[in-house]
């Protein structure tokens, strides 16, 4: 499929009930720099939705191209691919793989680019991390927006990032709290300064507690993403000396990869999925990140960009 000349598509981004895909999705859509749209999830009505779909388009025009940027979370691959039949020549579709199953939905090699930390071949990006919503502008700006707290915090400011359970381990459990406090201690008392803590929605509040308890003896400082300004974390992960990251949210270790900055990752296999680890694996060596144990000597690298490798792939195949 070949773009009229200077002549952006209409960007459609597939809803989801998951945080990190949908914010992966919208973060790309962003970086194009083309505006998007956010369209609902296919509901279960396959002829029901490529008539809505279809109406949406012809609003737009049907001169202009259709990038439509779905992926991991809800199953919807055979219901994206479908819309091909519906749009033809004019269809591009993207598919965004934080985590693939060992069996692979047959219809994904339908799709025109596939972004996925775990596989490599024609029509894929092979990414370091996963696709996400930070830019440096944006944290250049949540920056200096939150700069009078962060100046005052005792330094270095380790940044403690924490998840919690997934759909498929439930092993973020007190007593594994109360052995990463004690790991995260190490490093703590080893560098001086401060925590920053903050949780995301999958922590359970009885372990985040315990967590929260085994560290009230160093100096720290704790947000609720849910109950903070929405510009607070990614200015943690501006002002933060040092990441620790439990690798069961491989957005969070994604973006704290992103500034560049000494990251440990937490890779207990009582807390992950194999899937995690072998994609943290990556970023391990890529030299991004390390594995959260002692002792602790700081390093550089240059931050891998998921988000803007996929948008580069999409620009250089659509020919704009």
């Amino acid at each position: 499929m070949i773009a009229k000349a200077n002549t952006p598509p209409l960007v459609w981004v597939v809803d989801s009930t998951y945080t990190g895909e949908l914010h992966a999705r919208i973060g790309l859509a962003e970086r194009l720099g083309y505006g998007y749209q956010v369209i609902p999830l296919p509901n279960g009505n396959s002829i029901a939705y490529q008539q809505d779909l279809y109406q949406r388009y012809c609003q737009h025009g049907q001169a202009r191209q259709l990038l439509v940027i779905s992926g991991t979370g809800e199953e919807t691959t055979a219901e994206i691919a479908d819309l091909r039949g519906l749009f033809k020549e004019r269809f591009f579709c993207v598919y965004l793989a934080s985590i693939l199953p060992e069996q692979q939905h047959p219809r994904l090699a339908e799709y025109d680019l596939i972004a996925s930390p775990q596989l490599s071949g024609k029509h894929i990006v092979t990414l370091t991390g996963v696709p996400h919503a930070l830019t440096l502008d944006g944290l250049a700006r949540a920056r200096l927006l939150h700069a009078d707290y962060f100046n005052a915090l005792p330094k270095p400011i380790v940044a403690l990032l924490v998840g919690g359970n997934t759909r498929y381990c439930e092993g973020f459990t007190v007593h594994h709290a109360q052995q990463l406090a004690a790991r995260i201690l190490t490093i703590s008392n080893g560098l001086g300064g401060c925590l920053v803590i903050t949780n995301s929605r999958r922590t359970p509040p009885v372990a985040f507690a315990a967590l929260l308890g085994a560290l009230a003896d160093v100096p720290h400082y704790v947000f609720d993403w849910q109950q903070t300004d929405s510009d607070f974390y990614p200015a943690l992960l501006a002002h933060a000396d040092v990441f620790v990251v439990t690798g069961d949210s491989l957005s969070m270790c994604s973006e704290a990869a992103f500034t560049g900055k000494p990251l440990l990752v937490d890779l207990s296999t009582n807390a992950t999925e194999c899937f995690h680890r072998q994609i943290i694996g990556r970023l391990i060596d890529y030299g991004a990140a390390k594995l959260l144990a002692s002792p602790y000597t700081a390093w550089s690298y240059v931050p891998p960009d998921p988000t803007g490798a996929v948008a580069e792939a999409i620009k250089t195949h659509l020919r704009i």
